[in-house]
């Protein structure tokens, strides 16, 4: 991102989350970000761009002079400023960097969640979510280095999309009726009285959000949910001072095959919810959407990739709520002890069940 100096000593400023606002890091002087206005092609407001028309009306690249590494390791791409060195990778620790040529082609993020959570608050999370792990090394809190932590700008996609869904179907209603048995008794069997029906169902999806990074997994992603999008800001590179920002690599029409999978999932099961009776079955259904558009957007994650017995695991933090998530080793000793006691648990259940009748 291009640098903003300091008015007081000319240094580069940073967005400090705590403070809400650029920090100079060496006199300590602040500076507000006012309500953003228009620069260049970039909007002053959050809008979301129609998906057909979206290739030819976009903006386009950082909107700042940037510098692109590649991790060789894990493939992610990353984005700083000029004056910034990159001596690892934010998402694996490696230091297998290689200088990219800028992308000025890539979709501008349009909009952006800024950091709210201080280094500091998700740096002291870590011992306690270490401590709440289950079936974990018992030495993991003490041996465990959390030697890096890095504020990252995760590329997402949003979309917005309206639906509605024709079906019919069979619908079951169970009922039930005596039989004879063999010994001339009756015992309560239950059928099933099968009725055609059919109805409509209509969803509006609002912010369907799809991850679009290449250095963290959707797992760690997914664990950090909610981002709430209705606190989007527009994208202005004064909140990304000091930070990194990764490159999409999911793009926008392999994303939105994504979304609208999701997205129909969900249509699915409210098709299922609609249908009356106990059960169903021959269930068809037409779907038509309208309305399709989409915004993408940056998110903000603390990332470390921290090393326990020389193997790396991860450590993440949403830098809005401070929801925390990660990886870590398990103890295969207390697991298969856990095992062998819910065994003998268990055996000894049945054995008393056996003596007992």
């Amino acid at each position: 991102m291009s640098s903003h100096p300091c008015s007081g000593c000319n240094a580069d400023l940073e967005w400090s989350p705590g403070a809400g606002e650029l920090l100079c890091p060496y006199c300590g002087s602040t500076t507000a970000v006012e309500s953003a206005t228009a620069v260049g092609d970039t909007p002053a407001m959050v809008v979301e761009y129609d998906l057909d028309a979206a290739l030819s009306t976009v903006p386009r690249g950082w909107a700042a002079e940037v510098v692109e590494f590649r991790c060789t390791h894990c493939n992610a791409l990353s984005a700083v400023e000029p004056h910034v060195t990159a001596t690892s990778c934010a998402f694996c620790g490696t230091t297998q960097l290689e200088v990219q040529p800028v992308d000025q082609d890539l979709i501008r993020p349009e909009s952006l969640l800024p950091f709210s959570i201080e280094e500091g608050v998700a740096r002291k999370g870590f011992a306690g979510w270490v401590k709440g792990l289950w079936f974990r090394p018992n030495d993991l809190k003490r041996l465990a280095r959390l030697d890096g932590l890095r504020g990252v700008y995760i590329p997402v996609w949003t979309f917005d999309m309206k639906t509605s869904t024709d079906w019919q179907a069979e619908s079951g209603f169970y009922y039930y009726v005596q039989v004879p048995t063999s010994d001339g008794k009756t015992r309560r069997e239950r059928r099933t009285r099968w009725e055609w029906r059919n109805g409509n169902v209509r969803l509006n999806f609002d912010d369907w959000l799809v991850q679009a990074s290449g250095g963290l997994s959707t797992e760690l992603f997914d664990g950090l949910r909610p981002f709430d999008t209705g606190e989007l800001v527009p994208y202005d590179t004064r909140y990304l001072a000091g930070f990194v920002a990764e490159r999409y690599q999911l793009d926008l029409h392999d994303a939105w095959d994504v979304g609208v999978a999701g997205m129909m999932s969900r249509v699915h099961a409210a098709v299922v919810n609609d249908i009356p009776g106990d059960t169903h079955r021959s269930l068809s259904k037409e779907s038509k959407s309208w309305d399709e558009t989409f915004k993408h957007c940056l998110v903000p994650v603390w990332i470390s990739a921290y090393r326990y017995k020389g193997k790396t695991f991860h450590y993440v933090v949403n830098g809005v709520t401070g929801t925390l998530n990660g990886t870590a080793p398990y103890s295969w000793i207390k697991i298969t002890l856990a095992v062998l006691a819910a065994l003998l648990v268990g055996a000894a259940a049945y054995l008393y069940v056996t003596h007992t009748t």
